[in-house]
């Protein structure tokens, strides 16, 4: 499994999905499993359902520790066979995409597009300088509120078109 050895930028998406989870009721969906992410959610979620997915296989190997009755692990071949009809309360977008290194970001933004439905989406990983390469550029304009988390680094947004979460 790679771990960075910079430990001090992991979590740091965490203050802003315990928000997250405290102001909805709704389903959950962790697009790629992490270390701090699925635990935190796996247990702050409680009653409510979270589906986590993931395409590496040493992740996915991980994450399933966590599947419960109202926690489904799904190992994802290919990203665009997740499910972006259902009604999401929260989608939190932090995966590593399949391909060219140089190109593999860009499947974060383009797949958060897809997910415009949901009540709030986390994007992780929104610093300037990555902004362009996992395309949140184009995610931003789709949504009316926008709140950025710039306690840390890497940043982590938030957008809603039905939460105004710029009062966060």
């Amino acid at each position: 499994m790679r771990i960075s050895k910079n430990y001090k930028s992991h979590g740091t998406h965490i203050p802003v999905l315990i928000k997250a989870v405290s102001k909805t009721t709704g389903d959950v969906c962790e697009v790629g499993s992490g270390f701090n992410s699925t635990p935190l959610l796996h247990w702050i979620v409680e009653e409510r359902k979270l589906v986590t997915y993931e395409s590496d296989e040493d992740y996915y190997r991980f994450a399933r520790q966590f599947m419960s009755r109202n926690h489904k692990i799904r190992k994802i071949d290919n990203w665009s066979d997740m499910d972006f009809n259902r009604h999401w309360s929260i989608v939190f977008i932090d995966h590593r995409a399949d391909g060219d290194f140089n190109t593999r970001g860009m499947q974060r933004g383009d797949d958060a597009i897809k997910f415009v439905n949901a009540d709030i989406l986390i994007l992780h990983d929104t610093e300037p300088e990555s902004v362009n390469n996992y395309r949140y550029n184009l995610v931003f304009p789709k949504y009316k509120y926008r709140y950025d988390h710039l306690r840390c680094k890497p940043f982590t947004s938030v957008v809603s078109n039905v939460i105004d979460v710029t009062k966060w």
